[in-house]
């Protein structure tokens, strides 16, 4: 990841642990999603023949690659969210917001 924006300068890492709220969007969403989809696959239980054990891997994996396709949207989402409640100026702007 870059450390600044390429057009405006603007940091992408203000402060230690700045992407701990994208992170956890990240876990909710990626919870909401497994969650809904287990629960709408208990409406059809005969619709595999997999054994337990490969049902629960199948999940844990599915949810791994859920996780981990969301990354980039959960911290493009968080900056979205904290430039626009907190707006913040380049490092070494001197333009004054109004």
């Amino acid at each position: 990841m870059l450390l600044s924006c390429p057009e405006c300068g603007l940091s992408y890492f203000p402060e230690q642990g700045y992407y701990l709220g994208a992170m956890i969007i990240n876990y909710v969403a990626t919870t909401a999603c497994v969650v809904t989809i287990f629960l709408l696959s208990l409406l059809f239980p005969d619709f595999t023949t997999l054994s337990t054990n490969a049902k629960i891997l199948i999940w844990m994996a599915f949810a791994v690659v859920l996780s981990l396709s969301l990354v980039r949207h959960s911290y493009s989402f968080w900056l979205g969210i904290d430039f626009w409640i907190k707006p913040r100026q380049p490092e070494g702007s001197t333009k004054e917001s109004i």
